[in-house]
């Protein structure tokens, strides 16, 4: 019982992080605004780069609900329309409860990290520190392996891995837009994800790193 609430509060700590690290890349307004830079956004879509960065910003504050519809209008390639269709809304309301969705998981996952910590400090007392850190090395060990396999995978072809995501969150294929009608895909194209993906794992690979240090010089003062 005692190990098994370390490592429900380590996984918890873990789900908390990694939401953490999407959520402060997803509402980067300046990492938008580099990527943009470097994949020529702004000529792709037609638009100026003060016109593209008010779509992404209402676009971010729908995410967040902040507003209730995509209804924008802006200049592109000198017309006054519609930036979004039909179906790359329908899509994006897919998103929307994906992100929110994330926000649930991650206040449940403080939750239980709060009650399991709680918890194993009344059944162990001076050892929780003990427990949590040789339960973080077996964790870091599990996420490590996987996040090697990843990044070879992303690396050798990141279109498949993408896909895959897609695959497994959405129930539709609302998700497969057509660079030729459809202005979101030109917005983020597939590297942009791909250096979206990147930033993400990097602030989170840096904060388990950070996590890794003093969880292995407790575990071996202990020994």
């Amino acid at each position: 019982m005692k190990r098994g609430l370390a490592i429900a509060a380590i996984i918890s700590l873990v789900i908390i992080l990694f939401l953490t690290s999407i959520e402060l890349v997803a509402f980067d307004i300046a990492f938008y605004k580099r990527e943009y830079e470097k994949l020529n956004i702004a000529q792709n879509t037609g638009m100026a780069d003060g016109e593209l960065m008010r779509v992404t910003e209402e676009l971010l504050k729908y995410l967040r609900d902040e507003r209730d519809d995509l209804d924008i209008t802006a200049i592109i390639n000198g017309e006054s329309r519609q930036v979004f269709n039909e179906r790359e809304v329908a899509h994006m309301v897919d998103v929307k409860d994906l992100f929110l969705g994330g926000v649930k998981l991650r206040i449940i996952a403080i939750v239980c990290f709060v009650f399991s910590l709680l918890l194993l400090y009344f059944l162990v007392k001076k050892s929780l520190w003990r427990y949590l850190a040789s339960s973080f090395l077996w964790v870091f060990g599990v996420i490590l392996l996987f996040g090697i396999i990843l990044f070879i995978l992303m690396y050798m072809d990141f279109t498949p891995v993408w896909d895959q995501f897609h695959y497994i969150f959405f129930s539709n294929d609302l998700w497969q837009l057509n660079p030729k009608t459809d202005i979101l895909i030109r917005m983020v194209p597939e590297q942009f994800f791909f250096d979206t993906v990147q930033r993400i794992l990097f602030i989170f690979g840096v904060t388990m790193i950070a996590l890794f240090i003093p969880s292995f010089i407790v575990v071996k003062k202990q020994k």
